[in-house]
């Protein structure tokens, strides 16, 4: 057997982790994080009682821990999965740091744009890799987007965007956590704006954006948003959220410079530029690419850590997001157009908004 030959050969290390939140969102990574994929769960951790103990009734044989300190002392980790509310994700990503471990974080990275910035140099002053788990960029159609308009030798590349229209409507009545200033924006927006990063590539320039909310809604606070985005190639971007619909849907509208993309929650088609006055070429179905989800997350957190590799969701990746949410709550309560290009040189931040106690 040659070197090279041993050298594949080899098994992949594995990283054990540390999961922080076990419930909800923080089952995903329990069902994932598995030896076959390079991870090995050396502990579960959370606060409520109930929950730590059905995590540990689906994954006998793991340490439970009802705090993180108390885990980091127990047990020897190289990595940890945070999917606790965001609010502590600051406290706990300095903590797992502080210990010498990789960190993966549940969107959002935190709950300010400064908190945010300072869990990144906490991580480069580490020498730790840090993502994100923005798991959209992952899914089916995020994906066959970003390839037909960055892909030229896609059959159906429609060439650079200079419009997209972008719409989701979400039946969701209830505030439960999204019960804070502009939760919506840092809640869901920060999905569909990495999705734009991933497309476009950073270089926003100017942001205006209004949050509403009708009388009868039950949200305490406007949780819908309508946003014009001017990126640097000279791309547009229209926005709509919407939590206070009474349908849910996703519509997607990019015009490019070869034809168009038409995109009907999983339904993608494109159609040619035709020569035509007010005519237009036929739709066509696009082959969609491989939905990789929540596993494509954990195997680029997972390269990042292991062989640093870059990756689009890393910690300072991640911070355009986090940008891009800032100046969607700035220009909504100023009512002003905000530039990016002067916010990302240092204008102050927004005070946070979602609870922190």
């Amino acid at each position: 057997m040659s070197d090279e030959q041993k050298s594949h050969a080899r098994p992949a290390p594995l990283l054990r982790t540390i999961h922080v939140g076990v419930g909800n969102r923080g089952q995903w990574p329990l069902r994932f994080a598995v030896p076959a994929a390079g991870f090995q769960p050396v502990a579960l951790v959370d606060t409520h009682p109930s929950v730590l103990a059905q995590a540990g009734r689906d994954h006998p044989g793991i340490p439970a821990f009802a705090e993180l300190e108390a885990a980091l002392a127990a047990v020897e980790a190289d990595a940890a999965i945070i999917c606790s509310p965001t609010q502590f994700h600051t406290t706990q990503g300095k903590m797992c740091l502080a210990a010498g471990l990789h960190i993966l974080v549940e969107k959002g990275l935190a709950p300010t744009l400064d908190a945010a910035r300072e869990t990144v140099a906490a991580a480069a002053a580490a020498g730790r890799a840090l993502c994100v788990a923005q798991n959209y960029r992952y899914q089916s159609m995020e994906r066959t987007v970003a390839r037909l308009i960055n892909d030229p030798s896609h059959p159906c590349y429609i060439g650079e965007p200079f419009l997209i229209e972008y719409t989701q409507h979400r039946q969701r009545p209830h505030p439960r956590t999204l019960n804070y200033p502009f939760a919506s924006v840092w809640d869901m927006s920060c999905h569909h704006f990495d999705n734009l990063l991933s497309w476009l590539g950073g270089g926003f320039a100017t942001i205006t954006a209004k949050t509403f909310g009708p009388p009868w809604s039950r949200y305490q606070h406007p949780n819908n948003t309508s946003l014009q985005l001017a990126h640097r190639s000279g791309c547009m971007v229209h926005y709509l959220h919407t939590h206070d619909a009474a349908i849910n849907e996703i519509r997607i509208r990019i015009q490019g410079r070869l034809g168009a993309a038409v995109l009907d929650d999983t339904s993608v088609r494109t159609c040619r530029r035709g020569d035509l006055q007010l005519q237009q070429e036929p739709l066509v179905s696009v082959t969609p690419e491989e939905h990789l989800g929540e596993a494509g997350v954990l195997a680029d957190f997972y390269r990042h850590a292991v062989r640093d590799e870059p990756v689009g969701i890393s910690g300072s990746e991640n911070l355009n997001a986090m940008a891009l949410c800032d100046a969607t709550c700035r220009s909504s309560v100023s009512g002003k157009t905000v530039s990016i290009a002067a916010f990302d040189c240092g204008e102050k931040a927004m005070p946070a908004s979602i609870p922190t106690k």
